[in-house]
């Protein structure tokens, strides 16, 4: 089991990270002041570990994301590889907080909430130090970091989900969520694979069962089998949490995607709409895992499903930064403070 194990951990974390090398090798994103290395809290390895950008020029306070690395949960350092999400956001006007969280060896879940809950307490307890806005806060990621922030986004007022790590008596919830392709359900994630997506997901991570593998990420997540433990593997499920009182959230998905399936988006949107969420869902075609054909410019035939927005966004709009940010813009009703 060790070395399946480690065969899982060489391959995965290379494939899903997307990452800039170590740390003395990371281009920063240009115009931004940065702050690295700051402990949110106390926790093993390079969890517990954010690194800030704030804009260079302009005024303050600034609304601030929260972005984690994806890695299917086998990193500890989401705080890498969020560099060029950084630069499109702060020449945008926005401050970007990149944050690890502890990976599925170091412990199991809900201490990956646990830890994002205290990221976003400590920016918010610090945000008059850093020049940010306490109350236009921002959870995105891509893959698993698309999970937490999900997850930060549907579980306010879940006390066994808060935590007590680092800063306390501050509240951890965000105003808005941009989720890049996560995870969803995990009991319903395998059966939505791409025809052949399977084959290629048992070869390229030493697993044999898919996403039900005892070995693969979301088992790995929760300490124990999905299927033979399915109420562990709901209550690590983002559908379990919600409710009218999300946030908006900006969802986005390729159709390509042999690692995560578009449907696990597909399932997320139709849970915030019933639930009334303000949504936007851009479903891409010929994009796999991998967000950044948000900054590529290329044209994607893209179908855009909204709820609860008004305006809606037009039919087939292509996903770029600036879609984003104006976006968040709306939903932080930032676009009143830019015109005065």
């Amino acid at each position: 089991m060790v070395i399946a194990l480690a065969v899982v951990i060489a391959v995965a974390v290379p494939a899903l990270l997307a990452q800039a090398g170590p740390p003395s090798s990371r281009v920063l994103p240009r115009g931004a002041e940065a702050l690295l290395g700051l402990e949110y809290a106390v926790l093993p390895g390079n969890a517990g570990t954010l690194d800030l950008f704030v804009p260079a020029r302009g005024r303050g306070p600034y609304p601030v994301v929260l972005w984690s690395q994806g890695s299917g949960w086998t990193s500890d350092r989401g705080n890498l590889g969020g560099e060029p999400v950084a630069e499109q956001l702060v020449r945008r006007g926005y401050a970007v907080a990149l944050f690890s969280v502890r990976s599925s060896e170091q412990a199991v879940f809900p201490a990956q909430v646990h830890d994002a809950k205290a990221a976003v307490r400590f920016i918010r307890a610090h945000a008059e130090e850093f020049g940010l806005d306490p109350d236009r806060v921002v959870a995105a990621g891509n893959s698993s970091g698309g999970w937490i922030a999900t997850m930060l986004g549907v579980t306010s007022g879940e006390p066994a989900l808060e935590g007590e790590l680092g800063v306390t008596g501050v509240s951890s919830r965000v105003h808005a969520v941009v989720n890049f392709f996560a995870p969803t359900d995990f009991l319903s994630i395998t059966s939505q694979m791409l025809p052949g997506a399977c084959d290629r997901f048992n070869e390229s991570y030493g697993v044999t069962r898919c996403h039900d593998d005892l070995q693969a990420f979301e088992s790995r997540l929760i300490g124990a089998s999905t299927l033979r433990h399915p109420d562990l593997a709901i209550a690590a499920s983002p559908l379990a949490y919600i409710d009218a009182g999300d946030p908006p959230t900006l969802i986005a998905h390729g159709t390509d995607d042999w690692v995560v399936p578009y449907r696990q988006s597909s399932l997320l949107f139709a849970a915030l709409d019933a639930a009334g969420v303000p949504t936007a869902y851009y479903e891409v075609a010929d994009v796999g895992h991998d967000f950044r054909f948000a900054a590529s410019g290329s044209v994607l035939d893209t179908e855009v499903e909204s709820a609860h927005l008004d305006p809606a966004p037009p039919p087939g709009q292509q996903l770029t930064w600036d879609v984003i940010t104006d976006f968040l813009d709306r939903q932080l009703d930032r676009r009143r403070d830019v015109a005065s």
